[in-house]
């Protein structure tokens, strides 16, 4: 899709502006440069006033300069519905015009709106609002190129900039402020473009992870239904045998299941599942609780553990191992943060 780049600012020679503006007389010219760059680099352009106070005016009298009928540009003019906004369009251009009017009643709604929905922002010159917009377009990572050397709101934009880089080269960062020249207009819209495709290629990357991540939990899920039925039937199997081996062997088969399940299913929704580790820290933890438990049945009774028995441990075994699974990775957390060799010194209250 073509890039939707929003210019704003103004240069009004009777209008103090802080910081000061200097060159003011290149502004006009400036602006169309831009203008005709952004038109060759298959850009719309989005304006908000056809008024002499502002710069768009001759921002969008360059980019129709380099147009034709054939061409695919288009001219969004974003305003408070019963504002009249102007322009200068030759017959031949007039379907390059769209007028969207605003249902806002305030100026400023359909303004920062049409910001927010950029995919790039050009500030020159101007006031509060302008230094808004560009402050809000570093937040909110939006492409932007503040044109620092002819003063005004813009020069407090760049300086913001400076210290949030964003996307924004260092290189381009410092020609926004450089002394005008015939190809500062072509370097900075480049430039805005090479932000647009920097932010792009970022976003790409983060749905890529955001798949993978949800291809990794719905993995971790499925084998995890998987372990539990499998516990399930270590239970039911248990009751198709009197040999206490091979009752014992069910039972411990079950548990290490049903851990491993936990530790999935816990892990499911972590920032970076990690299958292996999981299934190492669900059987680990499996392992411990079984042993232990089975071990200390062994020990306080003096009859002798039999098939019988067995079945009746993994009613309460097996489902303890899903929970110890779940929650290994708490314990193991507490346990990092817990230094039992440190003592804390005694003070007098």
């Amino acid at each position: 899709m073509r890039p939707s780049i929003v210019v704003v600012g103004s240069a009004d020679p009777n209008r103090e502006y802080t910081p000061h503006m200097q060159e003011i007389d290149l502004v006009p010219a400036g602006c169309e440069a831009v203008g005709r760059e952004l038109a060759r680099a298959g850009c719309d352009l989005v304006v908000f006033s056809s008024s002499d106070d502002y710069i768009e005016k001759d921002v969008v009298r360059g980019y129709l300069s380099a147009l034709d009928a054939q061409d695919e540009g288009s001219v969004v003019v974003k305003a408070p519905f019963d504002r009249v906004t102007p322009f200068d369009v030759p017959l031949h251009l007039k379907h390059v015009l769209r007028v969207e009017p605003d249902p806002a009643e305030e100026w400023e709604v359909s303004y920062y709106r049409g910001v927010f929905e950029a995919d790039g922002l050009i500030v020159v010159g101007g006031g509060r609002a302008t230094r808004i917009a560009g402050v809000l377009a570093v937040a909110r990572r939006i492409p932007l190129v503040a044109m620092a050397r002819f003063g005004g709101a813009a020069l407090s934009v760049w300086r913001h900039l400076d210290r949030y880089r964003n996307d924004a080269t260092p290189e381009a960062i410092s020609r926004m402020a450089a002394p005008w020249s015939d190809d500062a207009a072509a370097y900075l819209v480049r430039s805005l473009l090479d932000q647009r495709s920097v932010m792009q290629e970022a976003e790409r990357a983060e749905r890529r992870e955001q798949s993978r991540t949800r291809r990794a939990r719905t993995r971790h899920s499925l084998i995890a239904v998987l372990a539990i039925v499998l516990a399930v039937l270590s239970v039911v199997l248990t009751y198709g045998t009197e040999t206490t081996a091979t009752a014992v062997g069910y039972l411990i088969s079950g548990s290490l299941l049903m851990a491993a399940a936990g530790a999935l299913v816990n892990d499911a929704s972590a920032k970076e599942p990690n299958l292996a580790w999981a299934l190492a820290r669900g059987l680990g933890a499996g392992t411990l609780t079984s042993m232990l438990y089975v071990g200390s049945q062994t020990l306080t009774n003096a009859v002798p553990l039999d098939a019988e028995a067995t079945r009746r441990l993994a009613w309460l075994l097996i489902p303890l191992g899903l929970a110890t699974g779940f929650t290994v990775d708490k314990v193991f957390a507490r346990l990092r943060n817990v230094d039992a060799l440190a003592e804390k010194p005694f003070t007098q209250p």
